[in-house]
This record gives C-alpha cells, sequence and structure tokens, in this order.
C-alpha cells in the first residue's frame, strides 16, 4: 500500500492526514493536530513558520511509529497571499507577517493607481485587491525599506515555504502563484512589466511547478530522525488550500458553486479560462489555478472569523455547536451586518463590532453580551452575503449551477447550512469535511502515478463520501430578509 502524508496549514491549526487510494476510494486519517495562530516578536505579528515546521518533523515520527518506515511522498497546502523571501545563500530571510497584523487599509492602492493603474493590474491577473495581498505587501516592504527587499533571490508562498524547508528545490506552485496580484493569468507567466513598473525586483521570479510535480526528495537527515527509512518525495498538490478544496466537489458535473468554509469562506465555481471583464472587476472577483490547469473563479468572504472571535470575547464560555444551539432559540432576526466590512476585520471587541453596526444601520440597540442573539446575526448575514457574492459571480462567469456544496471545518454548521439554502435559493450538499486534505492526498497519488486524470479524482471522491441535502425553506420569507440586507446594510467593503 502506497502511504502519502497531507499537511494542511491553516490560519488557527493544522492537520497532518494520512491517506492512500484502495479499490476506488480515497482513505484519510487525522494523525496529528496543532495550533498556528500569530506570535508577538518585538511588537509585531509573525507566523512562526519553524514551529509549524517541528510540528511536521513530528508528525513524521508519529506516522513511522503507527505505519513503519516506509512513506511514498508529503505535500502541503496553506492559505494564500502570504509569503517569504529567500536571500542569496539560500536562506529565508524574515518571519512573514500575520495578514491579520496588516493594515485594513487599501494604503497600496495608491501606490498601484498611481505607478500602473488598478484596473490594468486587475486586466493583467484577474486578482482581488485586498489589503493582504502579496502584492500589497510586497510594496509596503519597498515603501518601508525593508531590509529583505534588499537583494531578494526569490518568492515562496506558504506551502512552498514547507516543501522548501523539508527538501525541495525553491520553486512556487501554480495556485498560489497566480493569486499574487504580480502573476499574468492572461499569458500565465510573472507579470515583469507589474513588477518593474512597482519596484519588485525581477529576481523574486521563482520557477513555477503545478500540482501532481515531484519537486524533490525529503531530506535524509529529517527521515532518519524520524524513523523513516524509504526516500520520501515530496509532491506538491495546489499549494492554495482552497484550489484543493474545490477539487473535492463530490460532483462529476460542472453545474455547482462550491464554499470552502473555515476562518475565511471562499466562494467560487470552476471555469476553462480565467474569467476578466467588467463584473469580475467591479465586484472584485479573484481568478486562480485549480488542479490541473482549469480555473477558479471566486471571491474571498469572511467567514467563520466573525464567530470564531466572537466566541473568543465571550470567554470561550460556549462551544460552537453551542453557540448554534443559542442562535436557534431566536424566533426570528431582521437585523444583519456585511461580514466583510474594515470593522469587522480585526477589531479589539467583535460582537461590540457588531452591536455598533446594528445600532448605525439599523437604530436597534443590541447588548454585545447577548451570546444568542450576536449569533443568530452572524449566521443568517453569513448566508445573504453568500447570495449578494454568488448572484455577481454567476453573471461574470456567464454561467448557471443548480446546487452549492460547502466543504472544510464550516460545513459542521448546520444552521448556517440550512440557512444558505435558504438564503440562496439553491439546495446545499455537505459531507466532504477535510476538503483540502482528501484533495492533498488525490494529488499525491497522481503525481505518484496511482490516479489517471481529475475525472478519476472526482469518481473517487463521489465514491468516498456520503452527501447531505439542506433544501431551501421559506423562500419568501428569506427573500425580504435579503431585501433587506441590499438596502440597509452597509456594503463598503474593502475587498
Amino acid at each position: 500500500m502506497r502511504r502519502h502524508l497531507a499537511v494542511d496549514i491553516g490560519s488557527e491549526s493544522g492537520r497532518v492526514f494520512v491517506g492512500y487510494i484502495q479499490d476506488g476510494k480515497v482513505y484519510t486519517e487525522e494523525i496529528h493536530r496543532f495550533r498556528t495562530q500569530f506570535m508577538q516578536l518585538r511588537e509585531k505579528s509573525v507566523r512562526n513558520i519553524y514551529r509549524y515546521h517541528e510540528e511536521i518533523l513530528y508528525a513524521l515520527k508519529l506516522y513511522a511509529e503507527k505505519y513503519g518506515d516506509t512513506l511514498e511522498s508529503i505535500g502541503v497546502d496553506s492559505w494564500g497571499s502570504d509569503f517569504v523571501l529567500i536571500d542569496r545563500e539560500g536562506n529565508i530571510s524574515k518571519l512573514p507577517a500575520s495578514y491579520r497584523a496588516t493594515s485594513a487599509a487599501m494604503d497600496a492602492a495608491e501606490i498601484i493607481e498611481q505607478k500602473m493603474g488598478l484596473e490594468e493590474v486587475y486586466r493583467r491577473t484577474g486578482n482581488q485587491a485586498m489589503p493582504t495581498d502579496t502584492l500589497s505587501q510586497l510594496l509596503r516592504l519597498i515603501r518601508d525599506k525593508d531590509p529583505s527587499m534588499d537583494d531578494p533571490r526569490g518568492i515562496l508562498f506558504m506551502g512552498d515555504a514547507y516543501h522548501y524547508m523539508l527538501g525541495a528545490k525553491a520553486c512556487c506552485e501554480h495556485s498560489l502563484a497566480s493569486y499574487s496580484r504580480i502573476y499574468n493569468n492572461r499569458e500565465q507567466r510573472w507579470d515583469e512589466e507589474i513588477m518593474e513598473k512597482m519596484g519588485i525586483p525581477l529576481t523574486l521570479r521563482t520557477p513555477v511547478v503545478y500540482a501532481g510535480d515531484t519537486i524533490g526528495m525529503v531530506d535524509g537527515q529529517i527521515l532518519a530522525e524520524a524513523g523513516i527509512r524509504s526516500k520520501v518525495k515530496i509532491v506538491t498538490p495546489c499549494t492554495h488550500d482552497t484550489s484543493c478544496a474545490a477539487l473535492a466537489v463530490p460532483d462529476m458535473g460542472t453545474d455547482w458553486l462550491f464554499i470552502s468554509s473555515g476562518t475565511w469562506s471562499l466562494l467560487g465555481t470552476e471555469t476553462e479560462a480565467p474569467v476578466i471583464n467588467e463584473i469580475s472587476y467591479a465586484y472584485n472577483l479573484s481568478n486562480s489555478t485549480m488542479p490541473l490547469k482549469t480555473n477558479m473563479l471566486k471571491k474571498n468572504i469572511q467567514g467563520m472569523w466573525i464567530i470564531q472571535q466572537c466566541r473568543q470575547a465571550w470567554g470561550n464560555c460556549c462551544s460552537y455547536a453551542e453557540l448554534v444551539q443559542q442562535a436557534e432559540q431566536v424566533g426570528d432576526n431582521e437585523c444583519y451586518i456585511d461580514v466583510d466590512m474594515e470593522e469587522f476585520y480585526a477589531p479589539e471587541n467583535m460582537p461590540k463590532a457588531i452591536s455598533n453596526a446594528v445600532k448605525r444601520d439599523f437604530g436597534i440597540e443590541t447588548d454585545w453580551k447577548d451570546i444568542s442573539r450576536i449569533s443568530r446575526i452572524c449566521f443568517e448575514s453569513l448566508a445573504l452575503k453568500y447570495r449578494y457574492y454568488s448572484d455577481k459571480l454567476l453573471a461574470a462567469a456567464d454561467k448557471k449551477v443548480s446546487k452549492i456544496y460547502i466543504l472544510g471545518g464550516g460545513s459542521y454548521n448546520q444552521l448556517i447550512n440550512q440557512f444558505t439554502a435558504n438564503a440562496t435559493g439553491y439546495p446545499v450538499y455537505t459531507g466532504v469535511y477535510e476538503g483540502s486534505n482528501v484533495a492533498n492526498v488525490l494529488l499525491q497519488a497522481y503525481g505518484c502515478g496511482e490516479i489517471k486524470d481529475k475525472n478519476e479524482m472526482r469518481r473517487i471522491v463521489c465514491s468516498t463520501f456520503e452527501t447531505q441535502k439542506y433544501t431551501p425553506e421559506d423562500k419568501e420569507r428569506w427573500n425580504r430578509k435579503y431585501e433587506i440586507f441590499e438596502s440597509k446594510v452597509s456594503h463598503k467593503a474593502q475587498w
């Protein structure tokens, strides 16, 4: 049996799964889970990638203890936008900043508009502008004369960085390169014109590879210390966790939207080519690579971050399941927020920020300590935001769909699943709760010659997972909610 180790580094936690293919199904088992978060270092919030690397090394030891000294491959996926730079000696020059510590203001947009124009950058890249996107982060480093930009010799996105530390060559897997706003998605190349006009050194153009490529072998000393005797391939999945998750949609057709639900909610659909037009630009939609070179048109929406931060402000007094139960006790609600507003990006007190927004937009006093009411507002608002952008995304793609798949840890929330069906009018299906890890395993198996193409991967997913269906209810009531959401809620979101 050929086993693969799939590592998924999320913004809240990291997960390591053992996976293999047998009898047309994919089998996975979680062997390690750890907190990621960020840490304070000299008044800066940074990602301690070396600790995450140590957790991966520990997972290799756990693997050897349970499964023995033979492993076929390993691959890592992670979140988008953040990166590390490597210097002329091949060292990582500094820890990456936590994107939540990045200013939510669009200060970099002024630089981009002046040097090239926001619309021209979008025309070339098809990428959503966010305060935290790669281009914006690079421009701040240049503006602030950060030493890491003095003589950089390459850029690595987060999944690429873990591969590099394991022993891979310095390279960028296409799904995150294509999401960086310095990659031309029309011409499929690093955009030298953007880089030159923005003052970004061309030495950052790390070679681009694709999901399923073998990009190196795990360092022999690492394996010896873990107790693994075989050579282990580093086979890159889509390093963008969302691209991995979208591969795990259990459907052989194309008439679907997906929501990868976690700290962020990524709402998207698969298209044959990048969608770059007036609608996609007006609503700041993003294009990036799906496995095996199709395109993913998507929108970032602040997802479970909102309720995660509420729970923290309430002293973690309730589990997420208990928050759902409390929200269900609210008979009805007609107060909503736009979850993507800057005020919800990184407030000191999330429920208080929600209470203030409700008072501003609806003139209603809501106690920020009212767990049931605030939770209900969060869950309904998120579902209504899904409808808002599903309409825009389908119009941009000129596509019709008949269903929505919700993947990831957020799909355990049955209340949001039902609200999403109610708000959008589409049936919602769940059942693949660790989509990124499942697809990570499939892409490693593909790279090792065990699977022949994407259709076979999807057949395996369909054969492995049973889905649960949420049928739309209360159509007129939810149409009224959406009318209120559109007309009374502030929608001056930053991305």
